[in-house]
């Protein structure tokens, strides 16, 4: 078995995607190291074993773009000496650039095959879901109230000598933005009572709330959907309808027991509204697809009516039907008044369905994007510190 050592040293993108990990972080237990870097270092115990043929299935989910292009990088290396790939994404752009073939499933069946010059984004999208897809971006209709959430001086454990301040309209989706470490998903968590933040400041349509712990945040209506949804956005081993109810026990019980008739109604309409597939309402989220399992995480949340709304990642590891399922849904949430902060490393994503475009950088934000500057360059110049003419202000006093 080859060393990673000796594998470094035979792959020069391999050592350049090992030191995206610091020094700090070698001997840290895998469970402390983020998602990101999780993954980074199951693809390099991958290439230690110098496979003939090595499966990567979604293995850019958690990076970021200039670190999807170094993987990229990787695999032509690989290919080049004589190691097959099967590459498994539903980033069809990665698709698209790194494929010689492609085939497509559809509900657990061969949907097609194509050659690298027929596998167009077109293509693609029409056989995972049947039909065609349009642009995921909707302009917002909705009526907008500046400055409905305010945020102020929020640290997290990892930047705790920083802060995030910005403002959000109700109506509104704010993307958020920033290399992998940026603090993107600690903000979340401070805001949401997750994270200690003592000199945090909240205020939601126009009073100071205070936000210590997570019921607290859920009592005023801000609902965190977050990055792992398997092992922090659900409980996989209960069903369906046992999810749904979860955050809302005290409003389907009576005198300390469950109204199962009221939880199994609640968790109906969610599964209905959400086109949630499954056998039933008492299907264990373990047996879901990972599209049907967010859609879970979601429909928990919604059944409490949320005011604003966090969703981390929201769309990772999931087929382009799905997400635009869950685009279509934040847009209707945000015209019902919500505010949604959307946390996405999926350029994409980002610049197709945010509103504004907020970009942070080592636990602080850069600067804030209007629609019409929101793009790819524009971001990553913010993404790795620099200011930009375009940029304007996270808030305004």
């Amino acid at each position: 078995m080859m060393g990673i050592e000796q594998c470094i040293s035979e792959h020069g993108v391999l050592l350049r995607l090992l030191k995206l990990i610091s020094n700090d972080t070698a001997a840290a237990r895998l469970d402390k190291l983020s998602l990101a870097h999780q993954q980074m270092v199951e693809i390099a115990k991958a290439l230690s074993l110098n496979a003939r043929l090595i499966i990567m299935d979604e293995p850019t989910s958690s990076l970021t773009l200039s670190e999807t292009k170094r993987l990229l990088e990787l695999v032509r290396e690989l290919c080049q000496q004589g190691v097959s790939t099967i590459y498994i994404s539903h980033r069809l752009g990665e698709i698209s650039e790194c494929a010689d073939r492609v085939i497509v499933l559809r509900d657990g069946k061969n949907a097609g095959e194509l050659g690298r010059e027929e596998a167009t984004h077109d293509r693609l999208v029409n056989l995972m879901v049947g039909r065609d897809i349009k642009s995921v971006h909707v302009p917002s209709t909705a009526s907008r109230t500046a400055g409905f959430f305010k945020v102020r001086n929020v640290s997290s454990s990892l930047y705790p000598d920083k802060s995030v301040s910005f403002d959000a309209a109700r109506g509104e989706i704010l993307g958020f933005a920033g290399l992998v470490g940026a603090g993107r998903s600690e903000m979340a968590k401070a805001i949401a009572g997750l994270d200690a933040s003592p000199g945090k400041t909240i205020f939601l349509d126009g009073k100071n709330i205070s936000i210590n712990t997570p019921r607290d945040a859920i009592e005023h209506g801000i609902c965190l959907a977050p990055e792992n949804r398997r092992t922090e956005g659900l409980v996989m081993e209960m069903s369906i309808c046992e999810n749904v109810s979860l955050p809302s026990l005290r409003a389907h019980s009576r005198c300390g027991l469950i109204q199962r008739k009221r939880e199994r109604e609640t968790a109906r309409e969610q599964s209905s509204s959400l086109n949630v597939k499954a056998p039933g309402i008492e299907s264990r989220v373990m047996n879901l697809s990972g599209g049907n399992q967010q859609k879970v995480v979601l429909g928990k949340w919604l059944a409490r009516n949320p005011r604003v709304m966090i969703l981390d990642e929201p769309t990772r590891g999931i087929d382009v039907g799905a997400k635009a399922e869950i685009y279509r849904l934040m847009r209707a949430l945000a015209g019902q008044g919500a505010v949604i902060l959307m946390i996405s490393s999926d350029m994409e994503e980002i610049l197709n369905v945010s509103d504004r475009v907020a970009v942070m950088h080592e636990g602080e934000i850069t600067g804030m994007l209007e629609r019409t500057d929101c793009t790819e360059e524009n971001v990553m110049q913010l993404a790795v510190g620099r200011k930009i003419p375009v940029a304007k202000p996270a808030f305004v006093e």
